[in-house]
């Protein structure tokens, strides 16, 4: 599922409240030109900020937002050469569970207790191997927590979600599970709800 964006850098900042938040996205947007994909209140009552840029610019946003509310931040990510698909799964663009049904004979579970966690844990995933992203959640109504759900063959997947749970710096556990040959009712639960009065996109106001 190809995406094409100008820069292929993810940078993400949490802080503990609404004021340190709104604090440091508008000195990040000020320093340097970045693009916001989200910004605005997560569980439980914390800010986070995720945006886009070229790697020196997300860098010098990051710098500049966490200096203007010192003590305040809880978690700060830089991702240069994000995967594509990880940013097209930030702006709607995932798997259907139609396609996975067709296409996929496994999937892989990830739960990070972060956002900024599972963003990491879902790059890491799809560099080391060929996997779709089916599903990834982490703003709203999660309790501050972050998963994703990925589809692909059984080595695939598998050699997914070790390099999810392997590459996580210390301290951060990555959850995973894999299904092989999920049932069509598995698909449809894992998949995106993008549309209906119970969407659920990765990121909501």
């Amino acid at each position: 599922m190809p995406f094409a964006t100008e820069h292929d850098t993810l940078a993400a900042i949490e802080l503990i409240s609404v004021p340190a938040g709104l604090c440091a996205l508008d000195a990040l947007v000020k320093e340097a030109p970045v693009h916001v994909i989200f910004a605005g209140d997560i569980d439980p009552g914390r800010f986070l900020v995720v945006f886009g840029g070229d790697v020196a610019s997300c860098e010098a946003s990051l710098q500049r937002g966490a200096a203007e509310v010192p003590g305040e931040v809880t978690e700060t990510l830089l991702l240069p050469f994000a995967h594509e698909r990880l940013r097209a799964a930030l702006h709607g663009h995932l798997l259907t569970s139609a396609e996975a049904q067709t296409r996929q004979d496994a999937l892989g579970i990830l739960q990070c207790h972060t956002p900024i966690a599972i963003l990491a844990a879902v790059d890491r995933a799809l560099k080391a191997a060929e996997t779709q992203l089916l599903r990834l959640r982490f703003a709203t109504e999660l309790g501050g927590q972050g998963h994703a759900v990925l589809a692909g063959d059984q080595h695939d997947i598998e050699a997914a979600l070790i390099a999810a749970e392997t590459g996580a710096p210390a301290g951060t556990v990555v959850q995973t599970r894999r299904l092989a040959r999920p049932a069509v009712e598995t698909c449809d639960a894992a998949a995106q709800r993008l549309g209906g009065a119970r969407a659920l996109s990765p990121l909501e106001p």
